[in-house]
C-alpha cells in the first residue's frame, strides 16, 4: 500500500474507535468534508452535509445504547477505504439485544471523508431482531 493509502486505512480505524465506540461527534466533524455526501443503506437513502451525518449519528446513539462496533477488516486503495465490521448493542425502546453487520466503502479526499456508501441487513435488523419496529 502507499502512504497515502495506509494514512487512510489508519484514518478509518481511529474514525471507528472514537465516533461509532466512544461517541465523539468532535472527532467526526473535523474528519468530515462539510459537503460530504452518504449512501444507504436504502437506495433513496441520503444524508447530505456534515451536520446532517453528525445528527444521525447523535440520532443512533440515542436509540442504541451500549453501541459497539468492532471492526474486521479495512482495506485500502487509491482514495477509498472500505471497512468491514459488525455491531453489538441494545436498542434502547425495544430494551432488545442486536447485533449486525456492517460494510462501508469511504472516498477520502485530503485527509477527509468526502463521501461513502453504506450497506447492512436492515430486514434481519428490522424485521427478526426487533419484531419489526421501525425508526
Amino acid at each position: 500500500m502507499s502512504e497515502t493509502e495506509l494514512a487512510n486505512a489508519a484514518l478509518m480505524r481511529q474514525y471507528y474507535d472514537e465516533v461509532f465506540n466512544r461517541r465523539n461527534l468532535a472527532f467526526m466533524r473535523e474528519h468530515l468534508h462539510k459537503d460530504v455526501v452518504g449512501h444507504g443503506p436504502g437506495v433513496d437513502d441520503v444524508v447530505a452535509g456534515a451536520e446532517q451525518v453528525a445528527a444521525f449519528s447523535a440520532y443512533v446513539y440515542q436509540v442504541y445504547d451500549d453501541y459497539r462496533f468492532t471492526v474486521e477488516n479495512i482495506a485500502a486503495q487509491g482514495d477509498r477505504v472500505v471497512v468491514r465490521g459488525n455491531v453489538r448493542a441494545t436498542h434502547k425502546p425495544t430494551g432488545r439485544a442486536v447485533r449486525f453487520f456492517g460494510i462501508t466503502e469511504y472516498r477520502i479526499d485530503g485527509g477527509l471523508i468526502r463521501e461513502y456508501w453504506r450497506a447492512y441487513d436492515r430486514h434481519d435488523l428490522y424485521e427478526k431482531q426487533l419484531g419489526g419496529w421501525r425508526p
